[in-house]
Order: structure tokens, then C-alpha cells, then sequence
């Protein structure tokens, strides 16, 4: 993924460099959550399941193999998609470098990890929002109850 302008700063120079062996040289270009090799082009179902090519059958989220072939209505939903490897932060610190604090991850298992933080952001981001409308507007007539937003995730239709 890349780096926001802001937060560039919090990285070391040689980042590529670090990204690069947590990758590909630990990781050997694949997901250390679910095990998607790098660069290649997956089918993929709304629970996580994937086909990989190499064994010519399904894995489950966490790349184990998958008991049985998916039905056809759930293959209905399949998607295709190429697979990044990313470096990712354990703790979402970006200044912390420590090998054992960084992990290859896919977008959906990168996505899957950071989504508390990004919860968390979308929060602050409200109420920053909600505090300069206070400052400049007035208070909010309707008040969003910031607390009780609940995550949202997709869902099949039944």
C-alpha cells in the first residue's frame, strides 16, 4: 500500500529494502495469513476461499485446504483478483521496524488486520468534524452517536 504524504517521515530510508525481504525473502511471496502468492491472479468467494492454481483446488481464509469445492450458488459470487504483498505493521506503528513487528500481508488480510484502526480513524475524523462545525456553525442540531456506529460488513443476499 502506499504511504501517506504525512506519514512518510515515520519511515526509515531503506523501507523498500526492508519491504522487499519481509516479502519475499521471510515470506517467500506469499501471505503469511492465508498464504495468496504474490503477483498472481486468484479466484476468490465472499468468504475468503480461494482458488489456488499450484494444487489445482480450494483454501479456506487462513490457507488450509478447503474440504469440498464451493456449490454452485456460492460460486456464483466468485471474484478474480491480483495479489499484492504488502509489509505490514503488527502494532500500526510505523516507526517500529522490528522484523518481528512486520508481516506480509494480502490486501483482504491487510484490510482484515488494519480494519480497528481504520474504525478508529473514522471516529476521530467525525468528531474533528463535528468540533469545527461546533466552532464555526453552532452545535449540531442532530447529534451522532459516535460510540454506537457499528461496522458494516457485506453480506450475501439470502
Amino acid at each position: 500500500m502506499p504511504i501517506r504524504p504525512e506519514m512518510r517521515a515515520l519511515y526509515p530510508a531503506d523501507w523498500p529494502q526492508i519491504s522487499g525481504w519481509i516479502r519475499f525473502e521471510r515470506a517467500k511471496g506469499c501471505c503469511e495469513q492465508c498464504g495468496r502468492p504474490h503477483g498472481r491472479i486468484v479466484r476468490c468467494l465472499p468468504d475468503g476461499r480461494w482458488f489456488d492454481p499450484l494444487i489445482e483446488g480450494w483454501r479456506t481464509q487462513t490457507g488450509a485446504l478447503a474440504n469440498a469445492w464451493p456449490d454452485i450458488e456460492d460460486y456464483c459470487w466468485f471474484r478474480t483478483t491480483r495479489v499484492i504483498l504488502a509489509a505490514c505493521h503488527k502494532d500500526h506503528d510505523p516507526a517500529n521496524n522490528d522484523p518481528d513487528n512486520l508481516i506480509a500481508l494480502c490486501q483482504r488480510c491487510h484490510l482484515i488486520h488494519d480494519r480497528p484502526e481504520h474504525r478508529r480513524r473514522i471516529r476521530l475524523t467525525i468528531l474533528q468534524r463535528r468540533a469545527l462545525g461546533d466552532l464555526f456553525l453552532g452545535l449540531y442540531r442532530h447529534h451522532l452517536r459516535i460510540a454506537e456506529v457499528e461496522v458494516v460488513s457485506w453480506r450475501r443476499p439470502t
